[in-house]
């Protein structure tokens, strides 16, 4: 369900999203101002209740926002050695939470509204027209490559003996990395083709009419 005002849900996460991307952490001054760690925290709880009032559960929250890790490393790690010798540390620790709240806002924001949501947020928002049909058609391709993505998971588990594909990364690193390639290589072939389906339904119900 998407929420019943979803242009104000939109506007609310990207201004949350774009205050804690912007916030001060370091880099060009001594310290961290203080209201960058206000701003990040009030960013991450929007974050993570957008992610709760979306139905997350707890635990589902928690590993929704983990998997951010990752990201949130790679980008602020690398920004940190632009730092002072002596203030690294301190200003990687700011970077890595700076990220992590406007990544928390962010996937808050378009999880709570859903590809539908935004679309009909960005419209609410007078985006032009034009670029609220490129987003729509982006958001309905990528849609329509985790549903596949799912379904091939759910075909591959079903065919395993063993659960979960991570355990045979340091059993048979090479074997593995082979099957991921061919997963992402089918996975691509069925998004295509999906796409072309998606694409001659809309022309048959005459989308490009004038």
């Amino acid at each position: 369900m998407t929420p019943s005002r979803p242009g104000l849900v939109l506007a609310a996460g990207l201004a949350l999203t774009a205050v804690a991307a912007l916030a001060p952490a370091g880099l060009a001054r001594p310290a961290v101002p203080a209201w960058s760690w206000v701003a990040w925290a009030v960013a991450f709880a929007g974050g993570a209740a957008a992610f709760r009032l979306a139905g997350s559960t707890l635990p589902q929250l928690v590993r929704r926002l983990g998997w951010l890790v990752p990201f949130v490393l790679v980008l602020a790690l690398p920004a940190a050695l632009l730092a002072p010798s002596g203030r690294r540390l301190a200003t990687a620790v700011a970077l890595a939470v700076r990220a992590l709240a406007a990544t928390a806002a962010a996937a808050g924001t378009a999880f709570s509204l859903g590809p539908l949501g935004i679309v009909r947020g960005a419209r609410a928002l007078r985006v032009p027209g034009r670029l609220v049909d490129v987003l729509e058609a982006a958001l309905s391709s990528l849609a329509a490559m985790i549903e596949q993505a799912r379904a091939m998971l759910r075909a591959r588990e079903a065919r395993r003996t063993t659960h979960g594909p991570w355990g045979s990364v340091l059993v048979e690193p090479a074997s593995t990395l082979r099957g991921f390639g061919r997963f992402a290589g089918a996975l691509l072939l069925r998004t295509l083709e999906r796409a072309e389906a998606v694409e001659r339904a809309r022309l048959a119900r005459g989308a490009d009419l004038p």
